[in-house]
């Protein structure tokens, strides 16, 4: 009678050692496209978190204007600066002098708030290219403030951050200016001198 043999056989062997090395390569494939599917969903999530805090900013610093007589308000397309009572850089309920303003630096196109001398940029992700405008209460649309003609408010009743994107698209960010629009005339004023 022959005898039986127990265990495998080289050739054997070898086949499962081959199934097994395929399994781990589509394994380490399929880890590194997660990765990068991961990665990628990151950046995205970030990016539209940092969009979404600069658009809360604006607003709320925009929102936030008062009008004094001492500091006017002015706005052309690019840059804007008055009194806001919800500053981004400094404790909030105190007048304090903002600027917003727009400018390029590379390829990126960027948006600045100053306060008491402190400069942060804020970057506008996908934005080719961006402006400000300025409505006043009758809803005309104005590229500077105060416009060049008639009778108007020191502020705007609104105020428009136009975003031309990369895709074509437009992105438009607006604040109503929640108080006054002109100072106030307070008759005990010239007691407390």
């Amino acid at each position: 009678m022959p005898r039986r043999q127990d265990g495998l056989t080289l050739l054997e062997m070898l086949v499962v050692l081959l199934i097994a090395g395929m399994a781990i390569a589509l394994g380490f494939q399929s880890l590194g496209q997660w990765r990068r599917a991961n990665a990628s969903i990151s950046s995205i999530s970030g990016a539209t978190q940092q969009t979404t805090l600069t658009e809360a900013w604006l607003e709320s610093s925009l929102r936030s204007l008062i009008p004094l007589k001492e500091v006017e308000f002015q706005g052309t397309g690019d840059r804007l600066s008055g009194i806001s009572v919800q500053p981004v850089q400094s404790h909030q309920g105190g007048a304090t002098e903002v600027e917003w303003s727009i400018h390029r630096e590379g390829a990126d196109q960027l948006l600045t708030v100053t306060e008491s001398g402190r400069k942060l940029d804020l970057p506008l992700p996908g934005a080719t290219g961006a402006s400000f405008g300025y409505m006043d209460k009758e809803g005309r649309l104005h590229e500077q403030w105060p416009p060049k003609l008639g009778l108007h408010d020191q502020l705007p009743m609104m105020i428009v951050l136009k975003q031309e994107m990369d895709d074509g698209g437009q992105r438009l960010w607006a604040a109503t200016i929640a108080g006054d629009h002109n100072p106030r005339f307070n008759p005990f004023e010239a007691d407390l001198d």
